[in-house]
């Protein structure tokens, strides 16, 4: 059973970057990433607008699963809604896809320097802000993405069950 996961937010650059690096490894689980470590993952603070709404591989977690980011601004439960009834219109599984919204573990001061950054381009005050944010909150991310990765876990035992 292969599946894909989605984690999404407002813009793709923050808070869905820094779980979907932690799912896939490219981040520690057991202590705060570095600013650098943090700078030198792929999309962080650097999704554009035009972006919004189109999802990026960002790799393969331990079990060989697709991970990605999605940007969806504010419409979080039209992408809920949206990707499993296209994928069960079109005869996919929509059980296949895990959407994870990561927005919810995110720290004010990582929305305001993400505004500043992403929305005014105000980069040199607002990505400053948004390391701070997510170091702030980073264990948020770690529990948020152990969660789904537990719940992988018992997915692809009942797929496998199922294929029997």
């Amino acid at each position: 059973m292969d599946f894909k996961i989605i984690y999404h937010c407002y813009g793709s650059s923050h808070s869905s970057v820094v779980a979907a690096a932690i799912h896939c490894g490219y981040l520690p689980k057991d202590r705060i990433p570095t600013t650098t470590e943090l700078l030198n993952t792929p999309h962080y603070d650097r999704t554009m607008t035009r972006d919004l709404g189109t999802p990026f591989l960002i790799g393969r977690d331990p079990l060989g699963y697709e991970v990605y980011i999605l940007g969806r601004k504010s419409a979080a439960q039209l992408i809920e809604n949206l990707i499993p009834s296209m994928l069960k219109y079109y005869g996919h599984s929509p059980q296949k896809i895990i959407l994870v919204n990561a927005l919810e573990r995110l720290h004010l001061l990582t929305t305001i320097g993400g505004t500043l950054s992403r929305g005014l381009g105000l980069i040199t005050i607002g990505r400053p802000l948004t390391i701070w944010g997510i170091k702030m909150s980073y264990f948020n991310f770690v529990e948020l993405v152990e969660s789904v990765q537990k719940g992988l876990h018992s997915r692809s035992r009942e797929f496998r069950a199922e294929e029997w």
